[in-house]
Parts: C-alpha cells; structure tokens; sequence
C-alpha cells in the first residue's frame, strides 16, 4: 500500500488529498482538504489597499518630527555657546530630547513666546536681521537674531530627493514655490511674510524651498550682521543639515 499526497495550488489557496492505492490500480481518499490564504491587502468600501501603508505613513510621521526636533536642539545648541538665546544646559536640552520635558528656564520661554502686543514675532525679527546690521554687542539684538535663526530652524522648506539631471514633476509643490520666489522678488522669504502679516494676509501652509528661499535667507542675515565665520558654519550644520539616505543594498536579492 503507497499514500500518496496531491495538491492543487491556486492564487488564494492550496488543496490537498491523500490517498492511498494499491499498485497504481485502486485509489481510496484517506483525507482531503483546503487551506485559504489571508488577504494580503484590506478592503474598504470595495476598494483595495495596501495594510501597511497606513502602519508606514505613520512611522515616517514620528521620524520627521523626531528629526525636526534634534535639529531644533543642535541650533539652540549653537545660539546658546555664541550667547544669542538664552543659555541653556546640556541637561536641559537632554530632557527634552530624550524624556520631552521642553525647558521651563523662564528666559529662554520669554525669549521662545510670541506676543502681537510686544511685536515678538519670528518674522518680525527675520525681517529685522536683513533690514540693517545690528550692534552685536547687545544682547538684546543677538538675541533677536538667535530667534530669527530659530524660527528658521523649526521650518527650513521643501527640498527634493531626486538625483542631479532628473526632472522634477510639474505638480502643485513646484508651482507654488515658483510663486512665491516671483512675488517676492528681491526680499528675503522673512520680510516677504512679514510684509504678508502686517497686512492680514495668510502665512501659514504655503510650500516654500529650502534652498532658493530659506538657504538665500541664512546667509542673506550672516551677510548683513557680519556674524563671525565659526558661528556661520556651526548654524549651516545644525539648521540644513540633511541625512544622507540609507543605503538598500541588503535589500537586494541573488540573481
């Protein structure tokens, strides 16, 4: 007597018999059955999708807040060393980097807090630094820079992944920043939107550049403050500084 296994592979699942048979002659079905596949995408209202996009578009959230916070704190690292914010300790910024307790030193939240009133906003302050070369032997004025850079630092602008010579697409990101770039014309991005805020007119969610507009702008305020070069190249690493991309040749299978 030989048992003898079958099996009907399908796209969605496998069937299989046993059966046991005497010289190929007689076949008598010992047991039989079916094992369906689990889907491999999730079906909302009909239409298909991948189950771990959403898992994806989430983890990539957490990954460029976590990095727009380091870049944050290695910019408040340089302010604080060059004395234009508030000094902040080593311990104070691991706090916040590593158990998101944000500083409670009541001067560096007085020099971080706008208020309309008092006209301690960002933009007022990037506008200023490009307007006319400030008395760095204030504080106050090293301060207000030190925000400017800061506020520069928590945004920085769009800039694209694709190789040198490819041709980006002529999407809705592309159109805007042009837009921008040509109503600004020969201002800084800064006094741009400040000009914008003093006349009511919408700031925020805009697409912007990083380089054409806010790379234009850091070294348009290095240029008019005639901030030492120590300083200059501290700041350029810690606000535009950008990962390198992870290499996937693991990923790459034998031929």
């Amino acid at each position: 007597m030989t048992k003898i296994l079958g099996l009907d592979l399908g796209t969605n699942s496998i069937g299989w018999a046993v059966v046991d048979t005497e010289n190929n002659k007689t076949f008598k079905l010992l047991e039989k059955g079916v094992h369906i596949f689990q889907e491999g995408v999730k079906i909302e209202k009909g239409i298909e999708g991948s189950k771990a996009a959403e898992r994806t578009e989430y983890r990539s959230a957490r990954r460029i807040k976590f990095r727009r916070k380091l870049r944050k704190i290695n910019t408040l690292k340089v302010l604080s060393q060059f004395d234009f914010c508030p000094n902040l300790t080593d311990g104070e910024l691991a706090n916040w980097r590593y158990k998101k307790v944000y500083p409670e030193n009541e001067e560096f939240r007085n020099w971080w807090l706008t208020d309309d009133n008092k006209n301690k906003n960002p933009y007022y302050f990037r506008a200023l630094a490009v307007n006319e070369e400030l008395d760095l032997a204030n504080q106050t004025n090293r301060y207000n820079i030190g925000r400017a850079f800061y506020h520069i630092a928590q945004r920085r602008g769009f800039l694209s992944n694709r190789l040198e010579g490819t041709k980006e697409s002529d999407g809705a990101v592309k159109k805007a920043i042009a837009e921008i770039t040509e109503a600004k014309g020969d201002k800084t991005l800064g006094q741009y939107f400040y000009n914008k805020y003093l006349n009511g007119e919408k700031i925020r969610n805009q697409y912007t550049h990083r380089e054409e507009h806010y790379l234009q702008e850091f070294d348009k305020i290095c240029e008019v403050q005639q901030l030492p070069n120590d300083l200059i190249k501290a700041l350029k690493k810690a606000i535009f500084y950008q990962r390198p991309l992870k290499s996937q040749k693991g990923l790459v299978g034998k031929c």
